[in-house]
Protein backbone atom coordinates (compact mmCIF):
# COMPACT_ATOMS: atom_id res chain seq x y z
CA UNK A 1 0.00 0.00 0.00
CA UNK A 2 3.25 2.31 0.63
CA UNK A 3 4.37 2.04 -2.67
CA UNK A 4 1.10 2.27 -4.50
CA UNK A 5 0.62 5.81 -2.26
CA UNK A 6 4.29 6.69 -3.02
CA UNK A 7 3.87 5.97 -7.05
CA UNK A 8 0.53 8.41 -6.66
CA UNK A 9 2.37 11.32 -5.24
CA UNK A 10 5.48 11.14 -6.92
CA UNK A 11 3.36 10.77 -10.47
CA UNK A 12 1.25 13.70 -9.01
CA UNK A 13 4.21 16.10 -8.38
CA UNK A 14 5.97 15.05 -11.33
CA UNK A 15 3.22 16.17 -13.33
CA UNK A 16 3.32 19.46 -11.65
CA UNK A 17 6.62 19.88 -11.46
CA UNK A 18 7.01 18.97 -15.33
CA UNK A 19 4.25 21.48 -16.05
CA UNK A 20 5.81 24.09 -14.26
CA UNK A 21 9.31 23.59 -14.98
CA UNK A 22 10.55 23.38 -11.53
CA UNK A 23 13.20 20.56 -11.25
CA UNK A 24 14.92 21.66 -7.66
CA UNK A 25 11.39 21.05 -6.22
CA UNK A 26 11.29 17.89 -7.94
CA UNK A 27 14.53 16.85 -6.19
CA UNK A 28 13.25 18.35 -2.60
CA UNK A 29 10.10 16.59 -2.96
CA UNK A 30 11.83 13.37 -3.37
CA UNK A 31 14.26 13.40 -0.41
CA UNK A 32 10.70 14.45 1.47
CA UNK A 33 9.00 11.11 0.39
CA UNK A 34 11.81 9.35 1.80
CA UNK A 35 11.97 10.57 4.65
CA UNK A 36 8.33 10.34 5.09
CA UNK A 37 9.28 6.24 3.74
CA UNK A 38 11.68 5.69 6.64
CA UNK A 39 9.54 6.90 9.32
CA UNK A 40 6.94 4.19 7.98
CA UNK A 41 9.26 1.67 7.76
CA UNK A 42 10.05 2.58 11.03
CA UNK A 43 6.52 2.84 12.85
CA UNK A 44 5.65 -0.60 10.98
CA UNK A 45 8.75 -2.01 12.95
CA UNK A 46 8.00 -0.63 16.06
CA UNK A 47 4.30 -1.88 15.70
CA UNK A 48 5.32 -5.12 15.17
CA UNK A 49 7.93 -5.25 17.97
CA UNK A 50 4.90 -4.01 20.05
CA UNK A 51 2.61 -6.73 19.04
CA UNK A 52 5.04 -9.46 19.45
CA UNK A 53 5.80 -8.19 22.93
CA UNK A 54 2.46 -7.65 23.55
CA UNK A 55 1.53 -11.11 22.82
CA UNK A 56 4.56 -12.68 24.71
CA UNK A 57 3.47 -10.72 27.64
CA UNK A 58 -0.05 -12.04 26.80
CA UNK A 59 1.57 -15.57 27.06
CA UNK A 60 2.97 -15.05 30.28
CA UNK A 61 -0.07 -13.79 31.78
CA UNK A 62 -2.23 -16.77 30.45
CA UNK A 63 0.73 -19.11 31.94
CA UNK A 64 0.95 -17.15 35.34
CA UNK A 65 -3.17 -18.14 35.80
CA UNK A 66 -2.48 -21.32 34.68
CA UNK A 67 -0.01 -21.35 37.24
CA UNK A 68 -2.12 -19.68 39.73
CA UNK A 69 -5.17 -21.83 39.41
CA UNK A 70 -3.00 -25.04 39.95
CA UNK A 71 -1.22 -23.07 42.77
CA UNK A 72 -5.09 -22.87 44.46
CA UNK A 73 -5.89 -26.47 43.24
CA UNK A 74 -2.87 -27.68 45.84
CA UNK A 75 -3.85 -24.96 48.50
CA UNK A 76 -6.99 -26.76 48.26
CA UNK A 77 -5.56 -30.49 48.70
CA UNK A 78 -3.22 -28.99 51.48
CA UNK A 79 -6.51 -27.10 53.08
CA UNK A 80 -8.12 -30.90 53.18
CA UNK A 81 -4.94 -32.48 53.89
CA UNK A 82 -4.48 -30.25 57.00
CA UNK A 83 -8.54 -30.94 58.09
CA UNK A 84 -7.83 -34.46 58.33
CA UNK A 85 -4.27 -33.91 59.97
CA UNK A 86 -5.73 -31.62 62.76
CA UNK A 87 -8.62 -34.02 62.78
CA UNK A 88 -6.42 -37.05 63.52
CA UNK A 89 -4.38 -34.85 66.07
CA UNK A 90 -7.80 -34.04 67.98
CA UNK A 91 -8.19 -37.48 67.75
CA UNK A 92 -4.71 -38.74 69.07
CA UNK A 93 -4.86 -36.04 72.03
CA UNK A 94 -8.12 -37.77 73.12
CA UNK A 95 -6.48 -41.09 72.97
CA UNK A 96 -3.19 -39.68 74.78
CA UNK A 97 -5.90 -38.09 77.75
CA UNK A 98 -7.35 -41.58 77.95
CA UNK A 99 -3.88 -43.32 78.37
CA UNK A 100 -2.74 -40.99 80.81
CA UNK A 101 -5.92 -41.86 82.87
CA UNK A 102 -5.27 -45.70 82.74
CA UNK A 103 -1.31 -45.31 83.29
CA UNK A 104 -2.45 -43.02 86.33
CA UNK A 105 -5.12 -45.48 87.56
CA UNK A 106 -2.39 -48.66 86.71
CA UNK A 107 0.45 -46.74 88.71
CA UNK A 108 -2.34 -46.15 91.70
CA UNK A 109 -2.88 -49.53 91.41
CA UNK A 110 0.80 -50.86 91.69
CA UNK A 111 2.57 -48.52 93.51
CA UNK A 112 -0.42 -48.02 96.30
CA UNK A 113 0.29 -49.69 99.10
CA UNK A 114 -2.47 -53.06 99.52
CA UNK A 115 -2.30 -53.85 103.17
CA UNK A 116 -5.32 -56.41 102.47
CA UNK A 117 -3.02 -59.00 100.47
CA UNK A 118 -2.26 -61.83 102.06
CA UNK A 119 1.19 -62.37 101.84
CA UNK A 120 2.03 -66.06 101.77
CA UNK A 121 4.00 -66.75 104.75
CA UNK A 122 7.10 -69.31 104.58
CA UNK A 123 5.04 -72.01 106.92
CA UNK A 124 1.95 -71.89 104.40
CA UNK A 125 4.80 -72.22 101.46
CA UNK A 126 6.03 -75.80 103.50
CA UNK A 127 2.53 -76.72 103.65
CA UNK A 128 1.38 -75.74 99.87
CA UNK A 129 4.56 -77.68 98.76
CA UNK A 130 4.29 -80.90 100.53
CA UNK A 131 0.38 -80.98 100.26
CA UNK A 132 1.53 -80.67 96.27
CA UNK A 133 4.06 -83.88 96.83
CA UNK A 134 1.64 -85.20 98.83
CA UNK A 135 -0.86 -85.31 95.91
CA UNK A 136 1.90 -86.27 93.17
CA UNK A 137 2.61 -89.74 95.63
CA UNK A 138 -1.19 -90.53 95.72
CA UNK A 139 -1.83 -90.19 92.08
CA UNK A 140 1.11 -92.36 91.39
CA UNK A 141 0.18 -95.23 93.86
CA UNK A 142 -3.83 -95.20 92.38
CA UNK A 143 -2.65 -95.17 88.47
CA UNK A 144 0.43 -97.10 88.10
CA UNK A 145 -1.17 -99.91 90.08
CA UNK A 146 -2.70 -101.51 87.36
CA UNK A 147 0.62 -101.29 85.10
CA UNK A 148 2.32 -102.90 88.17
CA UNK A 149 0.04 -105.66 88.56
CA UNK A 150 0.49 -106.42 84.81
CA UNK A 151 4.49 -106.45 85.13
CA UNK A 152 4.08 -109.01 88.05
CA UNK A 153 1.63 -111.20 86.69
CA UNK A 154 3.73 -111.61 83.26
CA UNK A 155 1.03 -109.67 81.01
CA UNK A 156 2.92 -106.81 80.15
CA UNK A 157 3.87 -107.92 76.73
CA UNK A 158 3.60 -105.22 73.95
CA UNK A 159 5.69 -102.08 74.57
CA UNK A 160 4.84 -98.01 73.69
CA UNK A 161 5.30 -96.23 70.75
CA UNK A 162 9.04 -95.63 70.68
CA UNK A 163 8.55 -91.61 70.99
CA UNK A 164 6.10 -91.74 73.80
CA UNK A 165 8.76 -93.65 76.27
CA UNK A 166 11.98 -91.70 74.47
CA UNK A 167 10.04 -88.20 75.66
CA UNK A 168 9.28 -90.16 79.35
CA UNK A 169 12.60 -91.07 79.89
CA UNK A 170 14.30 -87.92 79.22
CA UNK A 171 13.21 -86.58 82.42
CA UNK A 172 14.80 -88.76 84.07
CA UNK A 173 17.75 -87.31 86.11
CA UNK A 174 21.07 -89.30 85.70
CA UNK A 175 21.40 -91.16 88.71
CA UNK A 176 17.74 -92.21 88.45
CA UNK A 177 18.85 -93.59 84.76
CA UNK A 178 21.53 -95.99 86.49
CA UNK A 179 18.35 -97.17 88.78
CA UNK A 180 15.80 -98.62 86.15
CA UNK A 181 16.01 -102.30 87.62
CA UNK A 182 16.00 -101.18 91.14
CA UNK A 183 13.00 -103.39 92.41
CA UNK A 184 10.14 -101.57 93.64
CA UNK A 185 11.59 -98.03 92.76
CA UNK A 186 8.91 -97.40 89.70
CA UNK A 187 7.00 -95.46 91.77
CA UNK A 188 9.52 -93.36 93.17
CA UNK A 189 11.03 -92.92 89.35
CA UNK A 190 7.13 -91.63 87.98
CA UNK A 191 6.82 -89.00 90.92
CA UNK A 192 10.53 -87.63 90.11
CA UNK A 193 9.33 -87.27 86.46
CA UNK A 194 6.13 -85.68 87.86
CA UNK A 195 8.23 -83.58 89.62
CA UNK A 196 10.86 -82.42 87.01
CA UNK A 197 7.88 -81.62 84.63
CA UNK A 198 5.99 -79.61 86.88
CA UNK A 199 9.51 -77.45 88.13
CA UNK A 200 10.22 -76.85 84.00
CA UNK A 201 6.80 -75.87 83.65
CA UNK A 202 5.59 -73.63 86.89
CA UNK A 203 8.26 -72.94 89.16
CA UNK A 204 11.68 -72.34 87.53
CA UNK A 205 10.36 -69.54 85.80
CA UNK A 206 10.12 -65.81 86.73
CA UNK A 207 6.37 -66.21 86.41
CA UNK A 208 4.55 -68.91 86.21
CA UNK A 209 2.09 -68.25 83.14
CA UNK A 210 2.04 -66.49 80.23
CA UNK A 211 1.02 -62.26 80.86
CA UNK A 212 0.28 -61.88 76.94
CA UNK A 213 -0.19 -63.87 74.19
CA UNK A 214 2.57 -62.04 72.07
CA UNK A 215 6.36 -64.55 71.34
CA UNK A 216 8.76 -64.70 74.17
CA UNK A 217 5.70 -63.28 76.63
CA UNK A 218 7.03 -59.88 76.52
CA UNK A 219 5.45 -58.31 79.57
CA UNK A 220 7.26 -60.65 81.33
CA UNK A 221 10.49 -59.89 79.34
CA UNK A 222 10.15 -56.33 79.96
CA UNK A 223 9.31 -56.33 83.70
CA UNK A 224 12.34 -58.67 84.48
CA UNK A 225 14.12 -56.13 82.40
CA UNK A 226 12.81 -52.87 84.23
CA UNK A 227 13.62 -55.00 87.73
CA UNK A 228 17.50 -55.58 86.60
CA UNK A 229 18.04 -51.93 85.65
CA UNK A 230 16.23 -50.84 89.06
CA UNK A 231 18.84 -52.86 91.34
CA UNK A 232 21.69 -51.08 89.15
CA UNK A 233 20.13 -48.33 90.57
CA UNK A 234 19.84 -47.28 94.36
CA UNK A 235 17.39 -49.10 95.32
CA UNK A 236 17.47 -51.78 97.98
CA UNK A 237 16.27 -55.28 97.34
CA UNK A 238 13.11 -54.60 99.37
CA UNK A 239 11.90 -52.21 97.06
CA UNK A 240 12.42 -53.95 93.82
CA UNK A 241 10.87 -56.75 94.96
CA UNK A 242 7.96 -54.63 96.20
CA UNK A 243 7.76 -53.01 93.08
CA UNK A 244 7.80 -56.42 91.08
CA UNK A 245 5.15 -58.41 93.20
CA UNK A 246 2.71 -55.26 93.27
CA UNK A 247 3.20 -54.95 89.25
CA UNK A 248 2.08 -58.69 88.77
CA UNK A 249 -1.15 -58.41 91.42
CA UNK A 250 -1.87 -55.39 88.96
CA UNK A 251 -1.48 -57.70 85.66
CA UNK A 252 -3.05 -60.91 87.11
CA UNK A 253 -5.93 -59.49 88.51
CA UNK A 254 -7.35 -58.64 84.97
CA UNK A 255 -9.73 -60.69 83.44
CA UNK A 256 -7.30 -61.55 80.27
CA UNK A 257 -5.04 -63.14 82.58
CA UNK A 258 -7.41 -65.37 84.24
CA UNK A 259 -8.15 -66.67 80.66
CA UNK A 260 -4.70 -67.16 79.58
CA UNK A 261 -3.80 -69.13 83.11
CA UNK A 262 -6.87 -71.29 82.27
CA UNK A 263 -5.91 -72.02 79.11
CA UNK A 264 -1.98 -72.69 80.14
CA UNK A 265 -3.57 -74.82 82.65
CA UNK A 266 -5.48 -76.82 80.40
CA UNK A 267 -2.88 -77.35 77.59
CA UNK A 268 -0.45 -78.03 80.40
CA UNK A 269 -2.49 -81.02 81.57
CA UNK A 270 -3.07 -82.18 78.21
CA UNK A 271 0.46 -82.11 77.96
CA UNK A 272 1.47 -83.93 81.08
CA UNK A 273 -1.39 -86.46 80.34
CA UNK A 274 0.39 -87.22 77.26
CA UNK A 275 3.44 -87.76 78.91
CA UNK A 276 2.33 -89.85 81.98
CA UNK A 277 -0.05 -92.39 79.34
CA UNK A 278 2.79 -94.66 79.25
CA UNK A 279 2.32 -95.81 82.74
CA UNK A 280 -1.21 -95.75 82.53
CA UNK A 281 -2.06 -97.42 79.35
CA UNK A 282 -5.73 -98.44 79.97
CA UNK A 283 -6.77 -95.08 81.15
CA UNK A 284 -8.51 -92.61 78.22
CA UNK A 285 -6.91 -89.54 77.66
CA UNK A 286 -10.10 -87.39 79.02
CA UNK A 287 -9.85 -89.37 82.76
CA UNK A 288 -5.92 -88.53 82.87
CA UNK A 289 -6.39 -85.18 82.37
CA UNK A 290 -9.37 -84.61 84.43
CA UNK A 291 -7.21 -86.02 87.28
CA UNK A 292 -4.24 -84.95 86.28
CA UNK A 293 -5.50 -81.12 86.70
CA UNK A 294 -7.63 -81.59 89.79
CA UNK A 295 -5.08 -83.54 91.58
CA UNK A 296 -1.41 -81.93 90.28
CA UNK A 297 -1.69 -79.49 87.91
CA UNK A 298 -3.88 -76.85 89.46
CA UNK A 299 -2.46 -77.11 93.32
CA UNK A 300 1.04 -76.60 91.14
CA UNK A 301 -0.75 -73.89 89.66
CA UNK A 302 -1.84 -72.24 92.83
CA UNK A 303 1.21 -72.76 94.68
CA UNK A 304 3.08 -71.15 92.10
CA UNK A 305 1.03 -68.18 92.03
CA UNK A 306 1.44 -67.56 95.79
CA UNK A 307 5.52 -68.01 95.40
CA UNK A 308 5.94 -65.97 92.47
CA UNK A 309 3.90 -62.76 94.18
CA UNK A 310 5.22 -62.94 97.29
CA UNK A 311 7.45 -60.40 99.39
CA UNK A 312 10.59 -63.02 100.06
CA UNK A 313 12.19 -65.07 97.13
CA UNK A 314 10.72 -68.87 96.86
CA UNK A 315 12.33 -71.07 94.15
CA UNK A 316 12.71 -75.21 94.17
CA UNK A 317 16.03 -76.64 93.98
CA UNK A 318 17.33 -80.10 93.07
CA UNK A 319 19.87 -81.55 95.11
CA UNK A 320 23.54 -80.89 93.45
CA UNK A 321 25.82 -82.78 92.08
CA UNK A 322 27.44 -85.75 95.07
CA UNK A 323 24.55 -85.92 96.24
CA UNK A 324 25.61 -88.88 97.64
CA UNK A 325 28.42 -86.99 99.91
CA UNK A 326 25.69 -85.03 101.59
CA UNK A 327 22.58 -87.37 102.81
CA UNK A 328 22.55 -85.13 106.01
CA UNK A 329 20.85 -82.26 104.17
CA UNK A 330 18.07 -83.81 102.05
CA UNK A 331 15.26 -86.24 103.00
CA UNK A 332 16.23 -89.57 102.60
CA UNK A 333 13.48 -92.60 101.57
CA UNK A 334 14.58 -95.89 102.34
CA UNK A 335 13.85 -98.05 99.59
CA UNK A 336 14.15 -101.06 102.00
CA UNK A 337 11.35 -100.10 104.54
CA UNK A 338 8.73 -98.73 101.50
CA UNK A 339 9.47 -94.82 101.56
CA UNK A 340 10.26 -94.29 105.14
CA UNK A 341 12.85 -91.54 106.13
CA UNK A 342 15.91 -92.10 107.39
CA UNK A 343 17.12 -89.52 109.38
CA UNK A 344 20.83 -88.76 108.82
CA UNK A 345 20.98 -85.22 110.06
CA UNK A 346 24.68 -84.55 111.42
CA UNK A 347 26.17 -87.65 109.66
CA UNK A 348 29.30 -87.86 107.42
CA UNK A 349 30.21 -89.71 104.51
CA UNK A 350 32.40 -91.69 106.59
CA UNK A 351 30.38 -92.39 109.49
CA UNK A 352 28.84 -95.75 110.50
CA UNK A 353 25.48 -94.56 110.11
CA UNK A 354 26.29 -94.09 106.03
CA UNK A 355 27.87 -97.34 105.53
CA UNK A 356 25.28 -98.95 105.16
CA UNK A 357 22.93 -96.62 103.15
CA UNK A 358 23.48 -96.02 99.67
CA UNK A 359 22.24 -93.16 98.12
CA UNK A 360 19.66 -93.73 94.85
CA UNK A 361 18.60 -90.74 92.79
CA UNK A 362 16.53 -87.46 93.61
CA UNK A 363 13.04 -87.82 94.38
CA UNK A 364 11.80 -84.22 94.44
CA UNK A 365 13.40 -80.66 94.87
CA UNK A 366 13.39 -79.00 98.12
CA UNK A 367 11.87 -75.53 98.73
CA UNK A 368 14.35 -72.33 99.47
CA UNK A 369 13.59 -69.21 100.45
CA UNK A 370 15.81 -66.31 100.13
CA UNK A 371 14.35 -63.43 102.92
CA UNK A 372 13.85 -59.56 102.31
CA UNK A 373 14.55 -58.26 105.42
CA UNK A 374 16.15 -54.45 106.50
CA UNK A 375 16.32 -53.76 102.25
CA UNK A 376 18.65 -56.85 101.60
CA UNK A 377 18.01 -60.37 100.64
CA UNK A 378 19.33 -63.06 103.28
CA UNK A 379 21.49 -66.03 102.63
CA UNK A 380 18.95 -68.96 100.90
CA UNK A 381 18.14 -71.43 102.97
CA UNK A 382 16.00 -74.48 102.95
CA UNK A 383 12.52 -74.86 104.65
CA UNK A 384 11.34 -78.11 102.99
CA UNK A 385 14.37 -80.28 102.47
CA UNK A 386 14.86 -82.17 98.68
CA UNK A 387 13.67 -85.85 98.77
CA UNK A 388 16.28 -88.51 97.39
CA UNK A 389 16.17 -92.25 97.51
CA UNK A 390 18.80 -93.87 99.33
CA UNK A 391 18.45 -98.20 100.03
CA UNK A 392 19.67 -98.52 103.82
CA UNK A 393 20.43 -102.82 104.41
CA UNK A 394 22.11 -104.34 106.60
CA UNK A 395 25.44 -105.25 104.02
CA UNK A 396 28.56 -102.80 104.00
CA UNK A 397 27.95 -101.55 101.30
CA UNK A 398 23.99 -102.09 101.14
CA UNK A 399 23.05 -104.13 98.00
CA UNK A 400 19.80 -103.47 96.39
CA UNK A 401 17.93 -105.96 94.44
CA UNK A 402 17.00 -105.89 91.26
CA UNK A 403 14.52 -106.99 89.53
CA UNK A 404 12.29 -106.81 85.85
CA UNK A 405 10.44 -103.11 85.92
CA UNK A 406 8.11 -100.49 84.53
CA UNK A 407 11.10 -98.15 84.04
CA UNK A 408 12.88 -100.96 82.17
CA UNK A 409 10.46 -102.01 79.79
CA UNK A 410 10.07 -98.19 78.98
CA UNK A 411 13.76 -97.36 78.58
CA UNK A 412 13.74 -100.12 76.40
CA UNK A 413 11.03 -99.59 74.24
CA UNK A 414 12.84 -96.06 74.18
CA UNK A 415 15.39 -97.05 71.84
CA UNK A 416 18.05 -95.57 73.68
CA UNK A 417 21.11 -96.29 75.28
CA UNK A 418 21.64 -98.95 78.03
CA UNK A 419 20.39 -97.35 81.18
CA UNK A 420 23.89 -97.42 83.06
CA UNK A 421 25.37 -95.74 80.38
CA UNK A 422 23.08 -93.08 80.25
CA UNK A 423 24.23 -89.92 78.98
CA UNK A 424 23.09 -86.92 80.51
CA UNK A 425 20.03 -85.16 78.33
CA UNK A 426 18.07 -82.13 78.91
CA UNK A 427 15.11 -82.68 78.89
CA UNK A 428 12.42 -81.15 76.35
CA UNK A 429 8.64 -80.50 77.92
CA UNK A 430 6.22 -79.99 74.68
CA UNK A 431 4.67 -76.93 77.40
CA UNK A 432 8.33 -74.88 76.64
CA UNK A 433 7.55 -74.57 73.28
CA UNK A 434 4.55 -76.98 72.01
CA UNK A 435 2.03 -75.41 74.55
CA UNK A 436 3.09 -72.28 74.42
CA UNK A 437 2.67 -72.16 70.48
CA UNK A 438 -1.40 -73.68 71.56
CA UNK A 439 -1.36 -70.87 74.02
CA UNK A 440 -1.22 -68.26 71.50
CA UNK A 441 -3.18 -69.84 68.93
Amino acid sequence: MSSDIKSEVMDGAMEVLEGDGNQAQLAQLADSVAMLEGKLADEIRLRRYTEQVLDSRQLELESQQSEKRQMASEIEGLKRELAALQTQVHEARGQTKARDKQLADAKDQIFKLQPTRKDITEADAVEGYRLLCGNVQRWVDNRTRVILEDLDQGRLKGRPAPPQSARFVSFMKEAAKRGVDLDQSDGYHVIAIIMNYLCLVFFTKSFYSPLDDYEGDATLAFINDLESSMSKLPRDAAHCRHWRTETLIALTSQQGFKTRRARYINLVSEDLASLLSVVAPKATASDLQGSLRRSVVEPAADLAHQLHLASNVFSLKWPARGAWSRLELYECLNLATGGAVVDLSGTGPDSPARRKVSYMFDVAPGLFVERIDGGKKMTLKAICRPAVLVYGGQTDPPQPPQKATVMRWLWDSSGGPPARDASTKTANPRSEHYIHRQHRA
